[in-house]
């Protein structure tokens, strides 16, 4: 479990997720914390909403722990995850790694 991300901040993705139906809410991560939230929501015309996606007390939990197996482990990157009538469908994570000094590349260290 990611020790580094806070109760406020989780609230915060947890209520962006759940007020959703159709879109997606993307973390952006920089040393192992939650530095941005990137949240897009479609709107699909003609179409009522689901009812009562997203809002009963299980289901919050399911949104929390996806949450952080998601972020789990990642230093740098990103965590997109797909909502769908109201309910997260996919997720993508996107890591990246930091990379120190190249070596090898100039005949040293080899």
């Amino acid at each position: 479990m990611n020790k580094h991300i806070s109760e406020e901040v989780l609230a915060l993705i947890e209520q962006a997720v759940r007020h959703i139906n159709f879109g997606s809410v993307t973390l952006v991560l920089q040393d192992s914390r939650i530095i941005q939230m990137e949240k897009l929501e479609k709107i699909r015309i003609g179409e009522q909403p689901p009812k009562g996606a997203g809002k009963t007390a299980a289901a919050a939990t399911g949104v929390r722990m996806r949450i952080l197996q998601s972020v789990d482990g990642m230093e740098y990157g990103k965590v997109a995850m797909q909502i769908q009538a109201g309910q997260i469908m996919q997720v993508e994570r996107t890591e990246k790694y930091r990379v120190g000094k190249l070596t090898g590349l100039h005949g040293d260290g080899i």
